[in-house]
């Protein structure tokens, strides 16, 4: 039932905005034509999940049935597809449900009945989204689901999910049970349809790579994990397993409840693929870079602050990191357009979602030309230049914000002294971060893309002045909600402006601020 293969389950909406419900071989197809914008029913938190499956799923075809390059049609993936799953003539393993002692779609077979099962009426039961009474989704709430809000769920459930508790195991491309699968790659121009092909075509062709990288794998071990049977106490090592494979860490069955589906879920003993804990998440994964610290690495993990641009600035230009496969720049990429780099990650607490993340940064054709030379220290060094420079200016404006918490004294104690000021002032000076970082990498490329020594001052100044009116901003904002007494709130707003500028202009002056009248004092 709920055949992938052949029934049409999967809705998309087309460039036209038109919506139509597709099997799987003719969503291969769309996609390959770049005629799917996207998918009404996945939800924000499933997309890497569900690019991610695509990709894997369809370079595994390609390469287990000898194609060089995506079947032409719908008709050639249908074959590819299902020579993956030659023992199964009935295509078992591509329907959501079937008998529980048969393979389903990302569902492995556990035994003749469900017993010990506990019932999940709702897809976002079953999905790996932790809610509680004070977040903004909530749990159990998609009710007459249909079969794609639960293909969607098991995908993400099945690829993404980490430990949660006793029985409950995570998969094994993540950097423990608390981290999580990011997924950072390159989208070219167009849609979903081309970034889903861009990173697909890019699997086939990296494949031997991959595995002289990853030598434990078996170029032709299990790929589809569901295919074999699990009792919830055995676990698969890398060598039995192909370097694509699409994994599943939970036992959970997928049933048919009245026209509709309902799930089954139990728990495990072990997890279902074991690397043991000195891989520290390092599966080859080509969607997750490395954190290298001298010879130690281990995949990347995002926490609560997400993809920040210091931090990302440090995976950008593999200070302390190596990029992802797919962030690379692969065959078939083209240079004289300009590129989306894409950074997804739900970050994951103890038994909690710390949120869940997204940043596009646009990555000009002269960016691309360096990333592909493998010249990018001297955006590198902009970087760390422009770093340098908030941190001077967040240093003002936390000065600013310290003469002004202690009424403007002529002379101001500064954190250590006064802990109090200090935690106040810590989320002024976070809301001159958070505007620094919503365009931080555009006003760099912007930068670096200037060839002329007088427009590179140019463009700096401008940019140091959007600094500096960002961070005036912030202090007025906190003069006016700082409490004082009215004798001396004046002197505190003066003293605590010309701590700031003063500060700021000591730090910026040639050749960018010529001393004039505009700030003599300073």
């Amino acid at each position: 039932m709920f055949d992938l293969l052949a029934d049409p389950l999967i809705e998309v909406q087309d460039n036209a905005g038109e919506r139509a419900f597709l099997a799987l071989p003719q969503l291969y197809e769309q996609l390959a034509a770049d005629a799917v914008a996207s998918f009404p029913a996945l939800r924000p938190h499933q997309r890497h999940a569900w690019h991610a499956a695509l990709c894997q799923l369809g370079a595994l075809a390609c390469l287990r049935a000898g194609l060089d390059a995506p079947p032409p049609d719908a008709a050639g993936w249908r074959d590819a597809l299902r020579a993956l799953t030659p023992d199964f003539p009935d295509d078992e393993p591509w329907q959501l449900v079937t008998e529980p002692s048969k393979p389903a779609f990302l569902q492995p077979p556990v035994g003749k009945d469900l017993a010990g099962f506990k019932p999940l009426n709702t897809p976002d039961q079953l999905d790996m989204l932790v809610t509680s009474k004070n977040h903004d989704v909530k749990g159990a709430r998609v009710v007459g689901a249909s079969a794609d809000d639960w293909l969607f769920a098991l995908v993400t459930l099945q690829t993404m999910e980490g430990f949660l508790g006793a029985g409950n195991y995570g998969v094994s491309r993540m950097n423990g049970g608390f981290a999580n699968r990011p997924g950072f790659t390159l989208a070219p121009p167009g849609g979903v349809g081309a970034h889903v092909m861009r990173d697909l075509v890019a699997l086939i062709a990296m494949r031997d790579r991959i595995l002289d990288d990853n030598p434990e794998f078996d170029e032709q071990g299990l790929a589809l994990l569901w295919l074999r049977p699990w009792d919830g106490t055995s676990s698969l090592s890398p060598q039995e397993l192909d370097p694509y494979y699409l994994e599943v860490c939970r036992r959970v069955r997928l049933l048919p409840n009245d026209g509709c589906i309902s799930a089954m879920a139990a728990g495990s003993k072990v997890p279902r693929v074991s690397f043991g804990k000195s891989a520290n998440g390092l599966t080859g994964d080509p969607w997750t870079p490395i954190e290298v610290d001298g010879d130690s690495a281990k995949a990347l993990t995002v926490d609560a602050r997400g993809f920040a641009y210091r931090r990302l600035a440090d995976i950008l230009f593999e200070d302390g990191f190596k990029h992802a496969a797919l962030q690379q720049l692969v065959p078939g990429d083209h240079l004289d357009v300009g590129h989306e780099l894409i950074c997804r990650a739900l970050a994951r607490g103890q038994g909690k979602t710390e949120g869940l993340h997204e940043r596009r940064i646009l990555i000009s054709p002269k960016v691309l030309r360096g990333w592909r030379s493998g010249e990018l220290e001297p955006l590198a060094q902009l970087s760390q230049s422009r770093i340098a420079d908030v941190a001077a200016v967040a240093k003002a404006l936390r000065f600013g914000l310290m003469v002004l918490f202690q009424n403007g004294p002529a002379r101001s104690d500064y954190e250590a002294r006064d802990p109090s000021s200090a935690r106040r002032a810590d989320r002024f000076v976070a809301q001159f971060e958070a505007a620094v970082d919503r365009d931080f990498f555009e006003r760099l490329f912007e930068e670096f893309e200037c060839s002329e020594a007088t427009g590179l001052v140019a463009i700096r100044a401008r940019w140091l002045a959007e600094l500096r009116d960002r961070a005036h901003d912030i202090l007025k904002a906190a003069e006016s909600g700082a409490p004082s007494s009215t004798v001396r709130r004046y002197r505190a707003r003066v003293r605590a402006e010309g701590a700031f500028l003063g500060s700021f202009y000591k730090t910026f002056r040639h050749p960018y601020f010529p001393k004039d009248e505009s700030h003599a004092a300073a």
